[in-house]
């Protein structure tokens, strides 16, 4: 009866134990950590024909915000979305369009940093929430334009190359405004 407890307990112990303790891979880290920043799911591509009624519905937001906070954070949310865009158009292999749509992304990003500019001109404080997310995003934008820098063939490259300049003007442009 004793025999039969301790394989009993032995078999529950192996059976609810989790399956890492065995073997653990270790890693270890060579580059630079990858930016802790989850781009938006970019939802309807533009190569889809329900893409127009999106675009209408962003215009119609774009209109109807009036804070200059709100809209940074809107302009910030598009050009996110853009730049997932972007990536699983070149899965698709789709370079073209994902360079027009990360350029539109990038012009977004502009907006972004001129509505926070207007906040802090208008005398008001820039959220301190804001300030990290765009600058956390602004780096997205950067480590994820030069993986498709390094994934696209070279007309869609000088393209993709100027927006990530762009990026990097910007990231200057919300230091100033810290």
């Amino acid at each position: 009866m004793k025999k039969i407890a301790v394989v009993f307990v032995i078999l529950i112990g192996v059976l609810i134990s989790p399956v890492g303790t065995f073997a653990k891979e270790v890693t270890v880290q060579t580059t630079k950590p990858a930016v802790q920043y989850l781009l938006p799911y970019p939802g309807v591509l533009p190569d889809n024909p329900l893409y127009i009624l999106k675009t209408l519905r962003d215009r119609i937001l774009d209109v109807l915000i009036v804070d200059q906070a709100r809209k940074a954070e809107f302009y910030l949310l598009q050009g996110d979305k853009r730049l997932n865009m972007g990536i699983f158009l070149v899965a698709q292999e789709k370079g073209v369009l994902a360079e027009q749509v990360v350029s539109k992304g990038e012009k977004y990003m502009i907006q972004a940093v001129s509505a926070l500019a207007s906040v802090k001109a208008g005398g008001k404080e820039i959220p301190g929430y804001l300030m990290e997310k765009i600058e956390l995003s602004l780096a997205k934008h950067e480590e994820e334009l030069r993986m498709l820098i390094a994934k696209v063939n070279d007309p869609v490259k000088a393209g993709l190359s100027g927006s990530l300049d762009q990026v990097v003007i910007l990231r200057g442009e919300v230091k100033k405004l810290k």
